[in-house]
């Protein structure tokens, strides 16, 4: 859905996989992508959040993780 710039569409999908698989991470991940391309960079680190307290070990959220905090200024 990225590339159609559909991105709450991709976020309501991603929320109807967490409503049926709570601990799958990439769908917290993924989710947390769409809220960054969306400029929601807070919400966006809450579910790069939810992704690492499920899969610690999970480098791209660490890194996402980082560049919102960096957009948001909080370096």
């Amino acid at each position: 859905m990225r590339r159609l710039d559909r991105y709450e569409e991709a976020i309501a999908s991603y929320d109807k996989a967490i409503k049926i698989k709570p601990d799958y991470h990439e769908a917290w991940y993924n989710r947390g992508d769409a809220l960054f391309n969306l400029g929601r960079y807070e919400d966006a680190i809450s579910s790069y959040d939810k992704a690492l307290e499920i899969k610690p070990e999970y480098y791209a959220a660490w890194n996402n993780r980082g560049v919102a905090l960096r957009n948001l200024g909080r370096n």
